[in-house]
């Protein structure tokens, strides 16, 4: 049996795929892409998100770069990410986000960090979504830090004032309504 066990863990640490020691993205100031920087330590790197339907889909990225030691080294390409001899590198690439809205998947626990502009929220709870939970958020200068420790996934939907200016409007124009609605009801009561 310990042959087998041996066998196994051989097999394990074959199949289980790169570990991103810490990857970070930071949206542009217009929201409409980003720039990542992972250190991971494996032989390869994936670019995923998930798909209506919780599949794995293909990111669409660009100016990718794999580095090792601060000098680029040779990749392939496939489907889904990068692929390398195994080792610790640095992997950077660029990427657009549609609707102010990010997502993307890991194959194990990462920890993720994402910096948004100034002019950029996640405060308002009716606006904006972060999934998974325990995030940590903080607004440091002109820059809001959100970070999760082991995430195997991350889907972010954020903010500008405009979208939260619209949110005000439609809400009052909603308690107007429903205030016209019951007035007579209750006048109506009274008599």
């Amino acid at each position: 049996t310990s042959g087998c066990t041996a066998a196994l863990i051989l097999l394990v640490l074959v199949i289980v795929p790169s570990s991103g020691a810490a990857i970070s993205y930071q949206i542009s100031e217009n929201g409409t892409a980003f720039h990542a920087g992972a250190e991971i330590t494996g032989e390869r790197f994936d670019f995923v998100q998930s798909g209506m339907l919780g599949e794995r889909v293909p990111m669409a990225v660009t100016n990718v770069s794999v580095t090792q030691n601060g000098t680029a080294i040779s990749y392939t390409t496939d489907r889904e990410g990068v692929r390398f001899p195994p080792g610790n590198y640095s992997v950077g690439f660029d990427g657009k986000v549609s609707g102010n809205a990010f997502q993307t998947v890991y194959s194990e626990p990462q920890q993720v960090t994402v910096r948004l502009p100034e002019r950029f929220r996640v405060d308002n709870p009716l606006l904006t979504s972060l999934q998974p939970s325990g995030t940590t958020v903080t607004r440091e200068g002109n820059l809001t830090e959100i970070r999760w420790e082991k995430a195997r996934y991350i889907d972010i939907r954020f903010y500008d004032q405009g979208q939260e200016n619209l949110l005000g409007i439609f809400g009052q124009f909603w308690l107007i309504i429903a205030v016209m609605l019951l007035l007579p009801f209750i006048l109506s009561r009274e008599h």
